[in-house]
């Protein structure tokens, strides 16, 4: 975490020292009006908007894989559940054997 937060500072702070360089006036022509502006502002905005876009994107992997991990955790409750039954299950019929076992042991010795 903390080598993503320092490896971010120091991608901002060369896209600061490089719009500042280019800080000149620039004709933007959007589909409807032409603006001029400076190249600064829009190399800021740009890197704010690829910054947002890529945090949605981050967020949505994040959720998806929250969900994901719900479901699994889901299933793994049920095949626990059903691991302790069959445990159960295993048992009493092994009581059930060794309690015929027993039982055909003492007519032997009773004859």
């Amino acid at each position: 975490m903390q080598f993503g937060f320092i490896l971010s500072l120091v991608f901002a702070t060369i896209v600061a020292i490089f719009a500042l360089k280019n800080a000149d006036k620039v004709l933007i022509d959007f589909i409807f009006n032409k603006i001029y502006i400076s190249q600064a502002l829009v190399i800021f905005l740009s890197a704010i908007l690829g910054a947002v876009i890529v945090a949605i994107l981050g967020s949505i992997k994040v959720l998806k894989l929250k969900k994901q991990t719900k479901e699994l955790n889901k299933t793994n409750e049920f095949l626990k559940n059903e691991n302790d039954n069959f445990k159960i299950l295993i048992a009493e019929r092994e009581n059930d054997i060794m309690g015929v076992n027993v039982e055909e042991k003492n007519d032997e010795d009773l004859s």
